[in-house]
Order: structure tokens, then sequence, then C-alpha cells
């Protein structure tokens, strides 16, 4: 596959990184240092406990010392335990790297709002590692130690790599908590400006607005949400709340896929994703995308089928009709089965508010998003309202198509070297960003929260605000020249060309390939 590197040039998994090692490795001398010593003096030390470095004996007598920031952990009784007595146990628990916390008292106040809950119960790590980067988290964490998992193979033992700690130390100033409101401003203006579209366009009929802007308002309450979810807007917890509530219901229908379920514990589709970013065998947003039957083939994993020979002829219209279409109907139906479960009897009062609440969401989705304007259908005639929001959706879809490609475009391999690869290695390989160069085209890429276009950034670091994004995109860049990276972009009219390349290729009835073989 053809890859582009603008920065580093093209890595070769054939080639020796012992150059890349060793600026690494000085790099982060003193880090390694002093988590070895640490280790084979018999006493425990900070990256020992809180995932710098980790030793796979974990020594029960260790005492807590300074960590040299001024904050001395609790001392605590450290003793063995196992995943059943947790699971026995009223605690709220979780496992970082085999050592387990109770954070029960930490909850209401953690920075990253309901997101630490998602770890309760269960081993925490790949989420813990993905969102925290600072050394005042993994200090919070410590305090609230209270064992160790003794003799279980399940457990994550494997610290976030000298790579991954040298582009952290990068980026640190980055990844602390926002000094200002500055991203709850720019979604409430924005929000504002959509509520005045909204107006404009299904009630006063101002057709051409809302054909060459739904994308734009479509894009951006997605983006919403991803990043409330992700603790954007942490700086006024109320007004995150707000926020996240106004965008889970003008997004309901993808709600589910970034929150979860209604609990709050377990992993949702999209932090999976972000546990297993790019994985092709259990990255979520992978294994939809090359494992079912899809009229459109843009991967060797993705199943051939004969009507794939026609692909390249097609595409278009499955793209800006077919899919729009199902779209429309996937709602449609939706909301009719919301309202029909009003009707069935519930068996307490709650499951009645609990339906109610799930059925006015769906129905105010239709009615207000941008993606089917169920408002304008009041005051304009039916199939004047028909046609502009199938052509407003058209459009859209061709307008968005590098911004949801784009993080496709570079597959990655199924391969045993791929597989044991640093994860940032592996990231920075399989991930592309879109390039924007035009001023106009940057701010409103910047509105729509970088949803899509700085994926590398947001893949190594989660729970960067997206008013950081581009800043962070900048050191990155510079680093992987440095450390001899691969870093990927493409100009959006050039993923346009990436695409049609794929749908060429892909068209084609592949040869028989040997068992287990993933090579494009």
């Amino acid at each position: 596959m053809d890859v582009m590197a603008a920065a580093g040039g093209e890595l070769d998994s054939e080639r020796p990184t012992k150059r890349r090692r060793h600026a690494v490795q000085s790099l982060c001398g003193n880090l390694e240092c002093s988590c070895r010593s640490g280790a084979s003096s018999g006493s425990g030390s900070f990256c020992d406990d809180v995932g710098g470095c980790t030793t796979s004996n974990v020594d029960v007598s260790a005492t807590w010392a300074d960590t040299g920031s001024g904050i001395t952990p609790a001392m605590v009784p450290v003793q063995a335990m196992s995943f059943e007595y947790l699971k026995e146990s009223e605690l709220q628990w979780t496992v970082i790297r085999g050592h387990a916390y109770d954070v029960g008292d930490f909850i209401p106040h953690h920075p990253g709002g309901e997101l630490i809950l998602r770890c309760i119960g269960e081993d925490g790590t790949d989420i813990f590692d993905a969102h925290h980067h600072s050394r005042t988290a993994y200090l919070a964490l410590v305090r609230h130690k209270i064992g160790y998992i003794h003799n279980d193979s399940n457990i994550t033992n494997a610290g976030p790599g000298l790579l991954r700690l040298e582009l952290n130390r990068r980026v640190t100033g980055y990844l602390e908590a926002s000094k200002g409101p500055v991203a709850e401003l720019v979604a409430i203006a924005t929000l504002c400006c959509f509520v005045l579209w909204s107006f404009l366009a299904y009630t006063e009929g101002w057709t051409w607005m809302n054909i060459m802007l739904s994308w734009f308002w479509a894009r951006h309450l997605d983006a919403g949400l991803h990043a409330a979810l992700h603790g954007d807007f942490a700086y006024l917890p109320v007004v995150r709340r707000g926020l996240l509530q106004i965008y889970s219901i003008l997004c309901h229908h993808i709600l589910e896929y970034y929150q979860g379920s209604s609990d709050g514990k377990g992993l949702s589709q999209h932090f999976q994703h972000h546990v297993r970013t790019n994985e092709l065998l259990h990255d979520p947003d992978m294994t939809g995308f090359i494992g079912e039957r899809n009229w459109i083939r843009r991967h060797p994993s993705n199943p051939w089928r004969a009507y794939h020979a026609w692909q390249h002829i097609y595409w278009l219209p499955v793209i800006c009709v077919l899919e729009p279409v199902s779209e429309l109907l996937t709602m449609l139906a939706a909301c009719v089965m919301a309202a029909t479960q009003l009707l069935e009897p519930p068996l307490e009062l709650f499951e009645m508010r609990c339906r109610w609440m799930d059925a006015a969401s769906w129905w105010l989705e239709a009615l207000l998003s941008p993606e089917y304007q169920g408002l304008s259908f009041c005051f304009r005639p039916w199939r004047q309202a028909l046609g502009v929001l199938l052509a407003s959706k058209a459009v859209a879809k061709i307008v968005l198509m590098p911004f949801a490609e784009v993080q496709h475009l570079l597959l990655p391999e199924i391969g045993e070297a791929d597989q044991q690869e640093e994860f940032v290695v592996k990231q920075l390989r399989s991930t592309c960003n879109l390039r924007m160069s035009n001023p106009l085209a940057r701010l409103l890429d910047f509105l729509m929260f970088h949803g899509d276009s700085l994926q590398i950034e947001h893949h190594l670091w989660p729970a960067l605000s997206f008013t950081q994004l581009r800043r962070a995109s900048k050191l990155l860049r510079t680093a992987c020249i440095e450390l001899e990276l691969p870093y990927q972009e493409l100009g959006y009219w050039q993923a346009f060309g990436k695409i049609w390349e794929q749908v060429r290729l892909h068209a084609k009835k592949p040869k028989l390939l040997s068992c287990g073989s993933g090579a494009g």
C-alpha cells in the first residue's frame, strides 16, 4: 500500500532501529535508570507502582517514598489479592498494571467525569494509559492503592514504553487541565449559530444554505458528543453536563456507541477503539469495516463478492443515494419503535420514565438534527422538504468523505511484526491526518473540534482537548523527524484520490491467498 510520510520518511519494518532506540534511550535515560535502580534495590519505585516501568516481581514490603512533588501518598497495607476476592467485595475497585485500587472516594472528584466508571470492576490499565499522561494523575492513583493481584495471567503488566513516555513529556503542557473555558465558549457560540441556521433552513426555507452547510452541522454535533464524553469541557462541570445533554439529544443514534451501557460500567465501542486502536481483529471500528458484507470493498480482509467487480461504477450512487435513504428509514423505524414501547405496560415507574426519555430523545433528534430535518416537514411541502434533505445528505457524504475515511486509508496489515511493535510506532504507521492549508478550512475544522483531521494526536492522547490538538501536532512532527518515526498526512483532494485508488484496486477479484494472510 502506498504510504505518504510527510515527516521522517516511510518506516521499513525490516530496517534496524538502533539509531532511533538510542535517541529515545538517551532522552529518557534518567527515567529508565531511576526505575531500574528502584527495582534492583528491592524498594518500590514511583514508576513501578504507577505505571512508568514495571517489574514482574512486586515487593510487598515496599514503603512509599516522597516522589519529589511535595505530595506523599498515604501509607496503606499492601497485600496480595485475587480478582475473585475483589469481585466479592463491596469496593469500587480497579486494577492498573497488576495493582489494585479502591477509587470509590475519588469518583465524585475525577476531573474526567464519568469516564472513571468504565474502569470499575475490571482491569483498567489500557484505558488509564490512554487518558492519563501527567505525573499528577499517577500520584492521585497511588493514594488509593490497596494491594496487588497475585499470580494472574490475565493482568496487564506492560508499561507504556519509552517512546510513549518521551512523547508524553514533550506535550505535557498541553495535557494539563484547561485554565479557561475556551472549549466551552467555542461549543456554546457554535450551538447558538446552529439554532439560527436551523430556524432559517427548516422554517424559512433557505434551501441553498441548507444544502451547502448541513454537512458542517452534522459533523459538529457528532464531534461535540465525542468531545464531551472524552472530558473536553471539564473546566466548568455544570456547563459540561449541559453540553453533554444537548449533544446527546441531537446525536442520540450514536450515543450508545460513544457512551456505552446506561449503567456507566464497561467500555463502550468507542473506548474499546481507543484501547485497541487500529488492530484489525479487535478494534470495533475496524472489525465492522472489514469483516462484514459491504457494497464497497476497501481492504483485502473484506470478503469479495461478484458485485464488487462493478463497485468502481456504482460506489458514488451507493454513498450519495443508497446510504442516505437507508439512514432515513433506520431513523424512522427507531422513532416508531420508541413510540411503540410507550404503549407496553412497564414493570415499575422508573422503567416508564426511561422509555419516555428515550422516545423523546429519538423524536427530538429526528426533528432537529441536520441529518433528518423533521421540523422542515412541518413548514414546507413534504416533497420539497424530502428533496432538500436528500440533496443535503448527498453533499454531506461527498464533502465529509475524506474526514470519514482518512483514518481507514492506511489500514494495518495482519502480521506478527506489527503486533510486536510499540504502541506509538503502530499508531504512527497505521494512522493518517488530513492536512488543512486553507485558513477557512482550518477554521471550520476547528469548529468541528478536529473530529477526524488530527487522528494521530487524538489516538496517542485521547484526553487532549481539541483546542490543543494542532499545537501538539507541531511538536509531534518535530519529534518524529528527530526520532526517525513516520508521520503521515494527506491533503483533502489527495484523500479523494486515495479512496478512488482503493475502490478500483479492491474491485478486482483477489487471487487465492494462503490461510491467514492479510497482505494487501
